[in-house]
């Protein structure tokens, strides 16, 4: 009798232990957000959308950030509102144990090679990061893929704004120029090159000012020196001024239409739905 009992009991403990795994392996979906408004095109006059630009900024790490961020997408984005917005991904699910997680690309996004993504190109180009985790990456069909971790990875959203799939974006990046890729699934950029000089001599008082008031930039940081007589030829120049919360100064010029940086991060302002418009027309780069 007491054999039966414990056997009964051991039973028990079995089935309570693998229905409590079973209810931790459940994959449970991570809310995500529509994009739409992430991808609004820009509206330029016929032959403005031929614009070529070029950006004054110093050289250095935010440089190389911002123009990865034009031409590789991340998979996922913060959404202004909260939460997760997807991009590259249309579906997240996670199991309640947060070490397994599955990926469902979105479907018929083409990339820079004319190809559309799939399950394979994001499991090659996620294997570097998900391997500092001690993680593996599994390809289930075109579409999904699955990730598995020995510890719990809460942030794993949070990583996924971070990482990029190369040649996703809406432009081709060489160098420090950006050309727009026009196959971009969601639209044509406004803008068809855009160039970022870093040249230091540049950013000197008296050269800086004399670009400006050619009207040169579409945009430049302000480099924290300037002759007042420079300074008062800038000040009639056709830009407006726009502080971020590093303490930096943007001049952004009026003819820039949705130029807005993001404030908390430059380097993340996006670029798809900008254009260049031919008239010197009043500019809130706040948008209100």
């Amino acid at each position: 009798m007491k054999a039966r009992l414990a056997l009964l009991v051991v039973v028990l403990l079995l089935l309570a232990g693998g229905g409590y795994w079973w209810y931790q392996d459940t994959l449970v979906p991570v809310p995500l957000v529509s994009n739409q408004a992430w991808f609004v095109p820009g509206q330029p006059e016929f032959g403005e959308d031929e614009a070529v630009v070029e950006a004054l900024l110093p050289a250095g790490p935010g440089v190389e950030a911002f123009l990865v961020a034009q031409s590789d997408l991340a998979l996922i984005e913060k959404a202004p509102e909260g939460g997760w917005m997807g991009q590259l991904l249309s579906n997240i699910e996670a199991a309640r144990h947060g070490r397994r997680w599955r990926l469902t690309v979105r479907p018929g996004w083409r990339m820079q090679d004319r190809s559309i993504l799939d399950a394979a190109r994001i499991a090659k180009a996620l294997a570097p990061e998900v391997g500092k985790l001690e993680g593996t990456s599994r390809v289930i069909d075109g579409a999904t893929i699955e990730l598995r971790f020995k510890t719990r990875q809460e942030n794993l959203p949070a990583l996924l704004t971070r990482w990029r799939i190369p040649g996703s974006g809406p432009f081709r990046r060489q160098g420090l120029t950006l050309t727009r890729f026009e196959g971009f699934t969601p639209g044509c950029p406004g803008l068809a090159e855009v160039k970022v000089t870093t040249d230091p001599a540049l950013l000197e008082s008296r050269a800086w000012a004399q670009g400006l008031a050619a009207g040169r930039w579409a945009w430049t940081v302000f480099p924290g020196r300037v002759a007042p007589e420079d300074m008062a030829k800038v000040r009639l120049a056709p830009y407006d001024e726009y502080r971020l919360k590093d303490g930096s100064v943007w001049f952004l010029s009026r003819r820039m239409r949705r130029l807005r940086p993001d404030p908390s991060d430059w380097t993340r302002t996006r670029l798809f739905g900008v254009w260049k418009g031919s008239m010197d027309l009043p500019y809130d780069p706040l948008g209100m």
